[in-house]
């Protein structure tokens, strides 16, 4: 199984949207942000193929990314999990991803620090961030004897300048 992790694009400043009176997890992508992810998703489309299933966090910036994966992918089954939102304990997110095991390649969608410490707990068995996703990144990791901590090995990692220059 493979695990496409993709962080949210670029969103309304925090300090903006709480002027507004928005919670954080209301903050919307930015202009640029949608027009960058409908980028960086057709390159994700040419380089990750064949998508089952999309999980995002339920935080809008992120069910916004997700839009831009699903438009770029086509047919594909989408989610929200809480288990992608800041501070989930790591195991959350393998405990859901496993019902799609038999999956070849599904994705994640979420926000920092919380996917580097996932991807670093599925790398090195310890959430200690050993890599950072920019705001529009996104890495492959593959599993070959299950999810868990220390079960990944990193496919790739590109920034969401190499993405959108795909």
């Amino acid at each position: 199984m493979e695990v496409l992790v993709v962080r949210h694009a670029p969103a309304q400043d925090k300090d903006e949207a709480s002027q507004q009176g928005l919670p954080d997890r209301d903050r919307p992508l930015t202009t640029d942000g949608k027009t960058k992810m409908r980028r960086i998703a057709r390159a994700l489309a040419s380089r990750a193929p064949e998508l089952s299933v999309l999980v995002t966090s339920p935080w809008r910036r992120a069910v916004e990314t997700g839009d831009s994966l699903q438009k770029a992918y086509g047919r594909l089954q989408r989610l929200e999990s809480e288990a992608l939102i800041p501070g989930a304990d790591p195991a959350a997110l393998v405990a859901e991803l496993s019902a799609y095991s038999a999956d070849p390649r599904v994705a994640v969608v979420g926000h920092e620090p919380h996917l580097s410490q996932w991807v670093s707990w599925c790398l090195t068995g310890s959430s200690e961030p050993v890599l950072e996703l920019r705001k529009g990144g996104a890495c492959l990791l593959g599993f070959r004897d299950g999810l868990g901590a220390g079960r990944a090995r990193l496919l790739w990692l590109m920034t969401p300048g190499i993405l959108r220059r795909l």
